[in-house]
């Protein structure tokens, strides 16, 4: 029996003892300040950009909206300490993991610390479609590690599938990631053939649900959370990945992918139409049977063409314009014979 108390009594100190020293630990980041990452998807202009990216959004959502708001007087393990832990809601990133980093050395697990965090927050409900989480060809993927997309900010609806996507280079787009993430844990780069989202024509036109979408060049970085965090995964927690990828415009694509710049034809302007120009009066022809009426008639008449310029009112002109024509040689022939003495 006292043995197993002294046990009992070693096992509290020696928790006492390592909470203390993470809250000692903690307490020696309370004094910097370190600035949170910044980068949003709206802001990454390359490669090189993605890192900070995707870590901002393991901030947003582990530290911001989970550890944050944690009770931590409810965690059984935690309670006898719980007077002790600083207020952290104003805490950064940078002075709030080396807690998380501490909390498996003092044997909690995912079920104990779900006794006084919420892990209820669905992805799409923390990042959404904003433009700090996508923006263009740039956006935030989160899966488990068995391929289970759970959050996808270009396509929401392909969350809760599983990726299954071969890609033109016959690479298991799966299998790429999640090789590269166990083998790297601290982040790593992976390349495989994707569609891009603001291409138009880059789609696989044989796409089946075993194919990748698209055959347009794509370089993530893709990352295991919790290793970033500065600790392995609490006992019972699904493995996750965060990632988030570039579709580079220039340099050696990956074999079988291609450099894809938008393939959509630009809309031809319509060709204006000439303008009818408007039909000239006659003025000629009338100016010619004004002559010939004039001559005839001695200058007693005179037809007058009007502004109408349509062929109607030309022909009606000229149709005028006989007709005088007519009435005055016959008119005027007759008037000579009488003064001649010349009778029909």
């Amino acid at each position: 029996m006292r043995v197993l108390m002294r046990n009992t009594v070693f096992k509290t100190a020696a928790l006492a003892g390592l909470f203390l020293c993470m809250l000692v630990f903690a307490g020696a980041f309370s004094g910097i300040t370190t600035s949170v990452h910044a980068t949003h998807a709206d802001e990454v202009q390359t490669e090189a950009d993605l890192k900070p990216f995707v870590e901002a959004a393991i901030d947003e959502y582990y530290i911001n909206t989970i550890i944050k708001g944690c009770d931590f007087s409810q965690i059984t393990k935690l309670a006898p300490f719980a007077s002790s832990i600083p207020d952290l809601s104003a805490a950064t990133a940078e002075e709030i993991k080396p807690l998380i980093a501490l909390f498996p050395t003092v044997g909690l697990t995912r079920a104990d610390v779900e006794q006084g965090c919420d892990f209820t927050h669905r992805f799409r409900e923390v990042f959404g479609s904003g433009p700090e989480w996508v923006s263009g060809s740039i956006y935030l993927f989160i899966m488990n590690d068995d391929g289970t997309m759970l959050y996808n900010g270009a396509d929401p609806s392909v969350e809760g599938t599983v990726l299954q996507a071969i890609d033109r280079g016959d690479r298991d787009v799966l299998e790429v990631i999640t090789d590269a993430v166990a083998g790297t844990p601290s982040g790593a780069s992976v390349e495989y053939c994707w569609n891009d989202p603001t291409v138009e024509g880059d789609d696989e036109p044989n796409a089946n649900v075993m194919m990748a979408p698209g055959f347009s060049w794509k370089i993530s970085y893709v990352v295991n959370p919790f290793e970033y965090l500065g600790a392995a995964a609490l006992a019972g927690s699904p493995g996750v990945i965060f990632g988030s990828g570039i579709y580079p415009k220039t340099g050696t694509p990956l074999s079988g992918c291609e450099i894809v710049t938008d393939m959509e034809e630009p809309m031809e302007e319509p060709m204006e139409e000439p303008m009818e120009e408007p039909m000239e009066e006659p003025e000629e022809v009338e100016e010619v049977v004004e002559d010939v009426v004039e001559s005839v008639s001695g200058g007693g008449c005179a037809i007058a063409a009007g502004s109408d310029s349509t062929p109607g009112s030309n022909a009606l002109n000229l149709l005028l314009i006989v007709s005088a024509l007519f009435f005055t040689a016959t008119f005027g022939n007759r008037a000579t014979g009488r003064r001649n003495g010349i009778h029909s």
